[in-house]
């Protein structure tokens, strides 16, 4: 009962990252800042997470995401 619990709130927690970048990636986060990528550079390095390849929690983040999620993700976080 306590793994399906956890198995749970792992995934919601994935989901809810996939939707709220800044919930790592912000300044003072647990992962580096993405302002200082343009949305081109994030766009590539989430198709790589995507096809497995890096942060084994970024590849299940970008595994879950459309491509048209990680686009406007990227447009939204990365460098203006």
């Amino acid at each position: 009962m306590k793994k399906i619990a956890l198995v749970a709130l792992v995934s919601a927690g994935f989901v809810f990252a996939s939707t709220d970048c800044a919930m790592c990636h912000k300044a003072n986060g647990t992962a580096a800042p993405l302002d200082n990528l343009t949305p081109a550079q994030i766009v590539q390095k989430m198709k790589e997470f995507k096809a497995g390849k890096g942060n084994p929690m970024m590849v299940n983040i970008a595994k879950g995401m459309s491509d048209e999620e990680i686009k406007k993700s990227a447009e939204k976080y990365g460098k203006k």
